[in-house]
């Protein structure tokens, strides 16, 4: 697959197992291979899954925890959702378990940067496809950083949705990203203090 150009909107796809979780249009920051950088920003419109939106919207913990069932079913569905609250950068890799996606409130200021662990992109015709893994760090501005999640990501490997390999390969990226903040390496070298902004975007692919 060619490679994508700054401004261009491509469509950021959650899949486990052939079936969309998730989806969203993304513009594209930068392009350097191996790690693409995308923004999403408040308003845009994308799907979500449908046990999700109802735990978001109705603060229902037993949506979410159904959620996890559903998956182990094959037999959710998606609506549609608008992106809410927050700007974010997501930095994906395609070798690594994780992304880095620093984040703003919808005055501009940074909040955190939110590690989302799932599997490396893939490139498609419309923009990368990647799975979520049920785990996630947030590290604050200054350093501290507090697991979120455990409970779902236990639970999720007890429903068989999580592969030993994804176990495996979770396991060394705690210690990756650890290091990487500990270090200030990577994205947390960078200084997010000023929120990027959405440039002139192209035609929005494909929805589904």
């Amino acid at each position: 697959m060619p490679s994508f150009v700054p401004g261009q909107t491509v469509l950021v796809r959650d899949v486990f197992e052939g079936r969309l979780s998730t989806a969203f249009p993304q513009q594209v920051i930068a392009d350097y291979g191996d790690e693409i950088r995308v923004l999403l920003t408040p308003g845009a419109q994308g799907h979500a899954p449908s046990l999700w939106i109802k735990a978001i919207t109705d603060n229902d913990a037993e949506a979410r925890s159904e959620l996890h069932y559903a998956f182990q079913r094959r037999d959710w569905t998606v609506d549609e959702w608008t992106w809410q609250w927050t700007t974010r950068v997501a930095i994906l890799y395609a070798d690594r378990y994780f992304a880095i996606d620093p984040m703003w409130t919808d005055s501009g200021e940074f909040i955190h940067w939110y590690v989302n662990f799932q599997l490396p992109f893939v490139r498609t015709e419309h923009g990368i496809d990647t799975c979520d893994l049920h785990l996630d760090l947030v590290v604050k501005p200054d350093f501290s950083y507090v697991w979120k999640d455990e409970d779902e990501y236990a639970e999720a490997i007890h429903l068989g949705l999580v592969p030993q390999e994804w176990q495996d390969n979770i396991a060394l990226s705690r210690e990756q990203v650890l290091e990487m903040v500990h270090h200030r390496l990577g994205p947390f070298a960078e200084d997010w203090t000023q929120m990027p902004r959405l440039a002139s975007t192209g035609p929005v692919p494909p929805g589904r």
